[in-house]
């Protein structure tokens, strides 16, 4: 069966993102499968105040650690763009597929793939129509895609069907809870075109109802401020310096979430589950985490398709 014709707005999604990974992504690729490591490290693991080259590492870093060792688990690396996370875990031993709307950042992704003599296996799709069979995965990861699917109610229902019983989506994301954070990304956001949807608590809640269970860790505070900092050349001759002063923002923020103060970070780690036996759910129980805080709830409506704005509890 053919997929269905992409609609005005996935269209100007794809059409962005193939502009983007056209011009820069080959860029993220060394010639070495070693320098790719020490390349991804670099962006997307180590923490911004021990001199990461993006904004993003600390919550990355911790997600990996959250998951453990892949070695030999099917993986899917969710929205994949053009495949940095899948290629990644390929070399630690994961069996990777992925996925994107865009066909270019899936051209690129599966060209470096060869380039470093991986099995990988990226396709061009669309989150609303997955092709992968019934439990597929036993673990399905992405970074920054959440707030691109979450908009597409369908895409819940076949995150959820491609997992095992007992499978994991864990996802990076930034949140959008806290009104002077958003008031920072007016200058550090893409345009509208990007296909960028405000992710908030709620609507995360919303879009893992197919799942068992929803885990929202969420992360910095003050901490958000390091996206008005500058980031230093991408230059693997370079060593990394570290930042000292955003060390003591980042401390301040751990003693803020201790007092209850989670509700204003700015980012989160995202763990959708499957039941270990049953699988896809459609009623489930909710676990919130943030920090040493629990707090359980049942949310009581089916997936019925409706637009996230339109949704309710």
């Amino acid at each position: 069966m053919s997929a269905a014709p992409l609609s005005e707005v996935k269209l100007a999604e794809q059409t962005w993102h193939d502009k983007w990974y056209g011009e820069n992504a080959k860029k993220e690729f060394p010639e070495s499968a070693a320098n790719f490591r020490e390349y991804f490290y670099r962006v997307q693991l180590t923490p911004f105040c021990d001199g990461g080259w993006a904004y993003w590492g600390d919550a990355r870093a911790e997600m990996l650690r959250m998951w453990g060792d892949v070695n030999g688990l099917s993986v899917l690396d969710y929205g994949c763009g053009s495949g940095q996370l899948g290629i990644y875990l390929a070399m630690l031993g994961a069996k990777v597929s992925g996925f994107d709307l865009s066909p270019l950042g899936v051209e690129v992704a599966n060209w470096a793939a060869t380039k470093y003599g991986l099995s990988c296996s990226f396709e061009a799709m669309d989150a609303e129509e997955l092709s992968y069979p019934d439990q597929s995965f036993d673990l399905v990861v992405g970074f920054g895609v959440l707030h691109h699917v979450i908009k597409y109610p369908k895409s819940a229902y076949h995150l959820a069907r491609v997992l095992k019983p007992g499978g994991r989506a864990v996802f990076h994301e930034t949140l959008w809870d806290n009104p002077l954070i958003n008031l920072v990304r007016r200058w550090t956001t893409e345009d509208s075109d990007a296909g960028d949807a405000h992710l908030t608590e709620r609507s995360i809640l919303q879009f893992g109802r197919t799942c068992a269970r929803t885990e929202i860790h969420k992360r910095h505070i003050f901490y958000m401020l390091k996206r008005l900092a500058s980031l230093p050349q991408r230059d693997l001759s370079q060593q990394l310096r570290s930042r000292p002063f955003w060390k003591v923002v980042k401390t301040v923020d751990r003693g803020l979430m201790q007092l209850g103060l989670s509700r204003f970070c700015g980012e989160a780690i995202v763990v959708y589950s499957t039941h270990p036996t049953l699988g896809l759910m459609v009623n489930h129980g909710v676990v919130h985490n943030t920090s040493a805080c629990f707090e359980s709830y049942k949310l009581q409506r089916l997936f019925d398709g409706t637009r996230l704005s339109h949704l309710r509890y």
